[in-house]
Order: structure tokens, then C-alpha cells, then sequence
């Protein structure tokens, strides 16, 4: 399907530049960001983005795209007299788009090097398959690539099965990573939105960040002590939920998480802790 001067450039050229510009270039958020929130690092220190289920998705996602590469130009050229190289230089194209517009998509900070480097791949690619379509006149007989890109780029069909191979190979990357970035973001993705805010409203967004992780701690500490006194585990049993509702409506309610804190380290119940923040506040 594919000549064997093509398979290497594709490999040696057009598609080995742009990763090596991402794995240089990709950064999750920006240095300043780490420094105010260096929690952050726990993510790479838990290995969270290497997990073998992440291995596993990736993988099945490949194989999806591959078959989706060869199964949408073969159904549309089924029955029709095209030669081998004929049939197989959409799948080449297709195959060369998805791959950088897969990277595009896993991207989180885009340059204007990343975007030279995938014009470039794609310039190059197409440069490559009309000289040497237009030079290639018996190098594989008896199917040869001779004018095969010429006559493709004049074919309407061409077009579609690429832009169908295209999308559909990428639609399932592409909802999951917009149905993880709405509903279900993870601490990184909601910290890079914080590069994108002005000073002023970055400043606020930092405090809340900081205010509702020491609430969590707060939350998490008195659960574990609640479970600790009745000799459970800590589950979500209606004592621990309601240990776990108060130690959240102190902090929030009375505006002082230390008070709140220090009160629940010394075992208070939530009026004493309220009485105790209370009286901070005079």
C-alpha cells in the first residue's frame, strides 16, 4: 500500500520532528504557578499521569485509529479498479493528520514553534509525494506512485475520506479530553486556568485554592479522628458524615480554619468549636 520510500520518510521526516518539539516545549502550567501551588508535584510524584489503566486506554485507542485508517478508505474504494499505492496514499495522508492533530489535542501549551513544526511536516509531506509521484515512473511495476498524489488532489473523494478518516479516528480523544476538562478536571488543568487570569483575579483565585484545600485537610483529619474514637475505619456512615458536615461548616460558617482546627485536635464538639471561633473574632 505504501512504497518504501514514503514509509521511511514518514517515519524518519514527517512525523518525528513534532513529537521531540512537544517533549521540549510541553509544559502543564507555567514555573509561577508551581512555585504558589508546589502541591502540584504530587501528580508526578504518585505517578498518576503513568498508570497501567492509562497504558491500557492508549493502546486500545491506537488500534481504534488504526482501524479506522484502513476500514473508512477501504469501504469507500471497495469495488472500484484503484491500485494498491492508489488506495493506500489516503490512508498515508489521513494517518499523517491524525497523528499531529492528536498531539495537538494531548498539547497544553501551544508556540508558535509547535505550529511551524506541524505546518512543516505537512508542507514537507505533501512536497515529497508530488515530486515524487511526478519522478517515479517505473520504480515498483507493476503498480507504481506515479502521479497518484496529482490526480488525488483533483479528486473530491480523496478530500472526504481523509476529513471522515480524520474525524472519526480522533472523536474519542477528543470528548474524552473535553469531558475531562469540564466535568471532571484534574488539579493541574484547574491550576493552568489560574496563567490565564489577570493579577487581581489571579490573587483570589490562589487564596480560594488555598482555603479549600486546608478545608479539606480539616474535613479529612476530623474523619479520621471520629473513626478512630468509635474503632471503624473511616467510611460514610452517618456519624462520620456528620463529624465530617461539621468540621466543614465550622471552617466555612466561622471564617477561621486554624480556630476550627485546633478545636477539633482538642476533640470539641461543632458548638464549642463555633463558640470557640466566635470568641477569636472579639
Amino acid at each position: 500500500m505504501t512504497d518504501y520510500w514514503v514509509l521511511i520518510f514518514f517515519n524518519l521526516l514527517f512525523t518525528s520532528v513534532p513529537p521531540v518539539i512537544y517533549g521540549v516545549l510541553e509544559k502543564d502550567v507555567s514555573a509561577e504557578t508551581l512555585m504558589q501551588l508546589p502541591e502540584l508535584y504530587q501528580s508526578g510524584q504518585k505517578s498518576e499521569a503513568y498508570l497501567p489503566l492509562t497504558f491500557w486506554i492508549t493502546l486500545l485507542d491506537a488500534f481504534y485509529q488504526s482501524l479506522v485508517c484502513f476500514f473508512v478508505p477501504y469501504f469507500t474504494y471497495q469495488g472500484s479498479d484503484i491500485d494498491i499505492f492508489t488506495f493506500g496514499n489516503p490512508l498515508n495522508t489521513a494517518s499523517l493528520f491524525i497523528i499531529l492533530l492528536h498531539l495537538i489535542i494531548e498539547s497544553k501549551s501551544l508556540t508558535w514553534i509547535h505550529l511551524l513544526v506541524i505546518v512543516g511536516s505537512i508542507l514537507s509531506y505533501f512536497f515529497f509525494a508530488l515530486a515524487f509521484g511526478a519522478m517515479c515512473v517505473t520504480c515498483n511495476p507493476p503498480s507504481n506512485p506515479y502521479w497518484i498524489m496529482q490526480e488525488h488532489m483533483l479528486d473530491p473523494v480523496f478530500y472526504l475520506v481523509c476529513i471522515l478518516t480524520i474525524c472519526v479516528a480522533l472523536l474519542p480523544r477528543f470528548t474524552y479530553r473535553v469531558l475531562q476538562g469540564s466535568l471532571f478536571p484534574s488539579p493541574i488543568l484547574r491550576a493552568k486556568h489560574f496563567d490565564r487570569l489577570t493579577p487581581e483575579e489571579r490573587t483570589e483565585a490562589l487564596k480560594k485554592w488555598r482555603r479549600t484545600g486546608k478545608m479539606k485537610e480539616v474535613t479529612s483529619k476530623y474523619a479520621v479522628q471520629s473513626a478512630a474514637i468509635s474503632g471503624r475505619r473511616p467510611t460514610s456512615d452517618p456519624p462520620v458524615t456528620f463529624s465530617m458536615k461539621s468540621a466543614t461548616s465550622c471552617a466555612v460558617e466561622q471564617g477561621n480554619i486554624s480556630i476550627c482546627e485546633t478545636a477539633i485536635d482538642r476533640g470539641y464538639t461543632e458548638t464549642e468549636a463555633s463558640e470557640m471561633t466566635g470568641l477569636s473574632k472579639h
